[in-house]
């Protein structure tokens, strides 16, 4: 296989993500279905990906037939006609993705296109794919509103010819990748990712046969059937290269140098969440069949005549088939840098050929965003102080580690924490959260939201010990008698100190009234409590309180009787 090719492991790992999504379909929240969205943009990039460094692969092939027409020509032409099968079913499985969008919303936003003054997208309407520009056909479809729509992808594709048109093209493109190819590993890898055949499922208590179209598009989430959609077309490109790079190969089979190879390392992914593990394969382009090199990972330095060296801690990692496999499970987020020496003997003696990679590490997040809700609170009167209570948030931008986001707040102060930040607004009124990242050394705006800012609400005065209006006189003049503030069902855990309060009871036909400073009951009311009888009333009046914010707060009263 060529040097830039996908591994049959990442194939099937592949396999098992198309599976994973079509389990996820089934669970309609909002979270999954907007997990759906990010990934389809995901899925989107990566494709994009594929295409560009396809365009290098045919770029050498033109570069090689002009070099040596006679050699290079016929290959070149192979290739280039993978291009034009793959290019037109990306292009047709892009039409059925705005044509589903379409029928299902009766528009669809382009990604990019039509904006309005604030350069936000606007939804198009009333076109056909057809109608578009070149470059809008090539547009990722956004902001997907009917996401759990279950009805449109089953009617579209399985129920109409669209669907088995598709599953027809692709396997034509299919079949004839292979017929281009000799090499049983990387023929077995593309039938196992280009698969649409029926396959029987468990329905109830029997197994029942089923297309590839109903196993992932009939009852399936607007949204999901639109990333499988993508991840078809990503299997194509996918396949693209495959192909591409077998056939570059082949123009030089049996006459490469081995004094010309290239260390290489190729990554499952190079954005790895934490707790997974990174993997790559590590080889040199051209090999011996008759030897596997040694590798080592590690740190490595030239000396002053240019010999390269292995230095500090390193390790060497198992090779299978001229391909080393290196696995190590990240414990931080961030970019990871790696590398080492591949070392090969040839016929000049023992030769080392460098390779460097990096990865990048991001935790797993599952970001909620409320949209009528969104509201912060002033809990605390001094943000800066030590163990001062914020507004929790949690910022991510998919592709991009937490350490390279910076975040603000134009009503209040934003402070990092672990995991995420905080934010301690100053006034009543709106706040807006401004993000930006910095992404290949340049300083970026990626977007801001509007919040609400309130006060805390207003908590209940309660006396300790009481239940349903009525208190023991034993609870009354105990030593620890006192009123608190209660706030239940608030979502953060906030304490009041009550200020003050008086006593109202009546005694021998007189209202007697007594101040207390701060919530204990004071000397003089408890001599007016052992006085009451029982059912007597007692009113707790002009109760005040502050809350973390240090606004003070006026409660309503408390009637209690005695029993």
């Amino acid at each position: 296989m060529a040097g830039n090719n996908l591994s049959p492991r990442q194939k099937m790992i592949g396999m098992m993500y198309l599976v994973l999504t079509a389990l996820l379909a089934l669970n309609v929240s909002k979270q999954v279905l907007d997990a759906f969205s990010k990934i389809n943009n995901g899925i989107v990039k990566t494709t994009k990906n594929f295409s560009l460094k396809n365009d290098d692969v045919y770029n050498e092939f033109n570069l090689a037939a002009e070099t040596n027409p006679t050699k290079a020509g016929p290959w070149k032409d192979k290739a280039f006609s993978v291009k034009t099968k793959s290019d037109s079913l990306v292009n047709m499985i892009q039409s059925l993705k705005f044509s589903l969008v379409m029928l299902a919303e009766d528009k669809v936003t382009l990604e990019g296109e039509n904006l309005d003054k604030d350069g936000n997208p606007q939804p198009i309407k009333e076109i056909s794919f057809e109608n578009l520009t070149a470059s809008q056909q090539n547009k990722n479809i956004i902001n997907i509103k009917k996401k759990k729509d279950r009805l449109s992808s089953g009617n579209f594709l399985v129920k109409q010819p669209n669907g088995q048109m598709l599953v027809d093209n692709l396997e034509s493109f299919r079949d004839y990748s292979l017929s281009l190819i000799n090499d049983e590993l990387l023929s077995k890898s593309i039938s196992e990712t280009m698969s649409y055949e029926v396959e029987k499922v468990d329905v109830g208590a029997k197994e029942s046969d089923q297309t590839w179209l109903e196993r992932n598009f009939f009852d399936m989430p607007l949204v999901a059937a639109v990333t499988l959609l993508s991840k078809v077309q990503t299997d194509i490109r996918n396949t693209e290269s495959d192909v591409i790079n077998y056939l570059k190969q082949e123009i030089d089979a049996g006459s490469i140098k081995f004094t010309s190879a290239d260390a290489i390392q190729i990554a499952t992914s190079n954005y790895v969440f934490l707790g997974d593990s990174f993997k790559a394969d590590v080889f040199l382009a051209a090999k011996d069949t008759t030897q596997n090199p040694l590798i080592f990972v590690g740190d490595y330095e030239a000396d002053e005549d240019g010999n390269l060296k292995m230095v500090g801690d390193y390790d060497s990692i198992p090779v299978v088939s001229g391909r080393g496999k290196y696995t190590v499970k990240p414990k931080s987020e961030g970019y990871k840098k790696w590398g080492g020496l591949i070392s090969m003997k040839t016929e000049a003696g023992t030769k080392l050929y460098p390779f460097n990679g990096e990865y990048q590490v991001a935790r797993t997040n599952l970001v909620v965003s409320p949209t009528k809700m969104n509201v912060f609170y002033i809990l605390a009167s001094h943000p800066l102080k030590e163990g001062a209570l914020g507004n929790p948030i949690d910022v991510s931008v998919p592709g991009v580690p937490k350490d390279k986001l910076s975040v603000s707040c134009d009503n209040g102060i934003v402070r990092k924490v672990r995991g995420g930040w905080e934010v301690f607004p100053k006034k009543p009124g709106k706040s807006k959260i401004s993000v930006s990242a910095e992404i290949d050394g340049k300083r970026r705006n990626m977007g801001s939201l509007e919040y609400r800012v309130m006060r805390t609400p207003k908590p209940e005065p309660k006396f300790l010990g009481s239940s349903n209006n009525k208190i023991k006189k034993s609870k009354l003049t105990s030593s620890n008698a006192k009123v608190y503030a209660d706030l239940a069902d608030f979502v953060f855990d906030i304490k009041y100190k009550i200020t003050g309060f008086s006593v109202d009871v009546n005694q021998r036909g007189e209202i007697v009234t007594r101040y207390a400073k701060g919530n204990r009951v004071t000397p003089e009311m408890k001599a007016l409590f052992e006085d009451l009888p029982i059912g007597s009333p007692i009113y707790f009046n002009n109760i005040s309180c502050k809350g973390p914010d240090g606004a003070p707060k006026t409660l309503p009263s408390i009637k209690l009787t005695v029993n």
